[in-house]
């Protein structure tokens, strides 16, 4: 028998889970290591798939037994991650894109012809289901010879939606062509050929922070070695579409790959009538067949009667298993360096034909210069945070602000009174090198998600004790704890809900996010006991405002951005707040004497329900969005049937609980009387001015 090659995992993050379930499913292998630099989260990887060994650092990592090595990094760290293991002669699959630009592509080139290592690059869209069926039916002949290709690639991007731009695909125009387009391009390269010219019609950019652009449209014309080819490519759209298409001399194949759907467009021996019949019912054959076993599959998978069969999976599987069959079979993988280098260089030429932003005067921030008493705040570059900061400027402090991420930031964190360092709220050193000094502390940090209750628990509330014992350790006046009346229980109809209401006393009974935020809202509000550090909770509504997405959580769950399926009927007055509302509440609670050790719920006054709000954004934006009522036993129904089947296979998840349903659709009341006067607050009141703020903007903001 052959031994298994033993695969090293370098890398941690989500894309390593489906890496390490593919290769449990290929033959030939063996899952021998991982490396991450968060240690905690290869062993979490290593626990959940039985990976005998972790690794502390990447030179212990090169220097193991390892046979193959998946390069699972940002692609800014590919070519320093896989470098030591190229080096080392070892057989290496990077995850797209080989490398940020053609210079490191061509180091690796040189490294691994140097050592004699075999590079090979994961392009799991060339091993897409639909795909291979068109590229199958074109080889076998029976529609004619390929003359034209067209691809058109329309995606949402959650990211953009989250305006989450210190991501590496924004921070500079080429990224979003390595981490998006490299998709497209890779299928339209093994079909058509290597591209020998590109011509490049390339859209209005958008300006995510002063001076740096997102391109996030373009029309590239390729003339490739077998066909031309046309590429529409478009990220952050309303409507998905991914779908390549190559006409031939007898007949048009069509696959559309996040449907996972492959059809032909062909002639009949009849006359022209009939021949379009025909045709017509062939083709609408091909698709209710295929869409029908997309469905079955997925009921099958659930089940646990079928392994896991959607497209992305079955990409990413085959395109790991082909990469160790070519390895077995011919000593060397298809989809080598040298396709992933290629397509690195055809997004290196259409990122030069972008437009460049229209040069316009520097963004100046309103808010004088702060002279006063230091703010600590924690998770303050997002939607929140932003509004938070411009009104700690006005209200004259300085301000200190902790994130994640610290590249392309809006105007307001270039002010000379706002310095942001880099953090992470679990980490105590980087809370203690941001609160040294801190006359006040706020904590707009939720500490992330999670695989389970569990890890969501620790990341919430955890992180959130954390904050509080390092703020009274840094000597901070006060600590103002940002939660959510997420962690109230909101499901009883008319009945009124205060600030002096307790966090749900039936946690359990809630969904993972609901029931870590009652944990940490009554962690936090017990600091003050413990500690003697004087604490101020606040929960906001449902915030809205310019900068964040219309499509709120409140609303209901959205299967896509058209259909908003209510949490009930949709007819209840929804809790609404402004961001610049719960901004200005937000600074009110740093000094406020009757806040200190209290709660405050921040709901603004102006309440539309979920049909009202979304008719309006309807309205607004012009497009024909609609509300889907629906019961919360309806809906807890359902979920208790997908609990059951799941638990029938063996799955140990969650159960569903109608009391968490009924929470979500909030038909509780809110009476936030005792915010409004402890803190001095004067939420909004005017329907027409909630309506230009909440609403309106959506119109007068530019469609990414």
């Amino acid at each position: 028998m052959v031994t298994p090659r033993k695969v090293l995992l370098v890398g941690a993050g989500n894309i390593a889970r489906t890496h390490a379930a593919a290769l449990q499913e290929t033959p030939g292998v063996s899952l021998y290591g991982v490396f991450d630099a968060n240690l905690a989260t290869a062993q979490a990887l290593a626990h959940d798939f039985r990976i005998p060994h972790v690794f502390d650092s990447l030179e212990q990592a090169a220097a193991s037994e390892a046979d193959a090595v998946h390069v699972l990094t940002p692609p800014d760290l590919h070519l320093s991650t896989a470098m030591p293991f190229v080096n080392a002669g070892k057989t290496v699959l990077l995850e797209k894109p080989l490398g940020v630009s053609s210079a490191e592509c061509v180091t690796l080139r040189d490294a691994a012809s140097a050592s004699g290592a075999v590079v090979g690059v994961n392009q799991n869209f060339v091993f897409n289901p639909a795909y291979v069926q068109l590229k199958q039916a074109i080889a076998s002949g029976r529609l004619g010879r390929p003359r034209y290709l067209s691809y058109v690639f329309e995606v949402p991007l959650r990211q953009l939606t989250a305006r989450q731009f210190s991501h590496w695909m924004f921070r500079e125009p080429l990224n979003i062509l390595l981490e998006q387009a490299v998709h497209p391009l890779s299928q339209v390269v093994d079909l058509a050929g290597e591209v020998r010219e590109i011509s490049v019609l390339s859209e209005t950019p958008l300006e995510i922070s002063p001076g740096v652009a997102l391109h996030t449209a373009c029309q590239a014309s390729l003339l490739c070695e077998h066909m031309p080819a046309h590429l529409r490519f478009h990220v952050g759209s309303q409507f998905t579409v991914c779908r390549l298409t190559v006409v031939c001399d007898d007949g048009v194949a069509v696959a559309d790959i996040f449907a996972n759907q492959f059809h032909t467009l062909a002639r009949t021996a009849y006359m022209e009538p009939i021949d379009v019949w025909l045709s017509a019912r062939a083709t609408a054959r091909q698709i209710r067949q295929q869409g029908f076993a997309v469905l079955r599959d997925y009921v099958l998978a659930m089940a646990r009667l079928k392994p896991r069969s959607d497209a992305f999976y079955l990409g990413m599987k085959s395109s790991i298993q082909a990469f160790y069959r070519d390895l077995a079979e011919h000593g060397k993988p298809r989809i080598n360096l040298d396709f992933g280098a290629s397509l690195v260089e055809v997004c290196e030429q259409i990122a030069r034909g972008f437009k460049h932003l229209p040069k316009m005067a520097p963004a100046q921030c309103a808010a004088p210069a702060g002279t006063g008493n230091l703010v600590v705040l924690l998770g303050g570059t997002g939607f929140i945070g932003s509004y938070t900061t411009e009104a700690l400027l006005k209200a004259g402090y300085r301000v200190r602000v902790m994130a994640r991420g610290a590249r392309n930031l809006q105007a307001v964190f270039s002010h000379p009174a706002v310095e942001v360092v880099r953090g992470d709220v679990k980490r105590r050193a980087d809370l203690e090198r941001a609160m040294m000094g801190a006359d006040y502390v706020i904590n707009l940090a939720h500490g992330g998600g999670g695989a389970d209750f569990e890890a969501i628990r620790a990341a919430m509330v955890d992180t959130a004790l954390q904050v509080a014992e390092v703020a009274h350790a840094a000597g901070a006046r006060r600590l103002v704890h940002v939660g959510s009346i997420a962690g109230l229980y909101l499901g009883n109809a008319g009945e009124v809900v205060s600030d002096a209401t307790p966090p749900d006393p039936q946690p359990q009974t809630r969904n993972d996010y609901a029931h870590a935020k009652a944990l940490a809202d009554a962690a936090v509000l017990d600091v003050q006991r413990r500690l003697g550090l004087p604490v101020v909770l606040l929960r906001p509504g449902l915030v809205t405002g310019a900068g964040t997405s219309p499509f709120h959580g409140g609303l209901g769950f959205f299967n896509n951005d058209q259909y908003c399926v209510g949490w009930n009927d949709g007819r209840n007055a929804l809790p609404w707040v402004l961001v610049t509302d719960c901004a200005t509440a937000i600074v009110g609670a740093l000094t406020s004497e009757q806040a200190v050790g209290r709660a405050y719920n921040l709901v603004g006054d102006v309440r539309p329900s979920a049909r009202e709000y979304l008719a309006d954004v309807a309205q607004v934006t012009g497009r024909p969005l609609k509300f889907v009522p629906s019961s919360p036993v309806a809906l807890w129904l359902v979920e208790m049937g997908k609990w059951l089947v799941k638990r029938v296979t063996g799955r140990r998840v969650p159960r569903p609980y109608l009391r968490d349903l009924r929470s979500r659709g909030i038909p509780a009341v809110f009476d936030c009387s005792a915010a409004k006067r402890d803190l001095g607050w004067s939420p909004v009141a005017d329907a027409q001015v909630f309506r230009q703020m909440a609403v309106q903007v959506h119109a007068e903001e530019p469609v990414a």
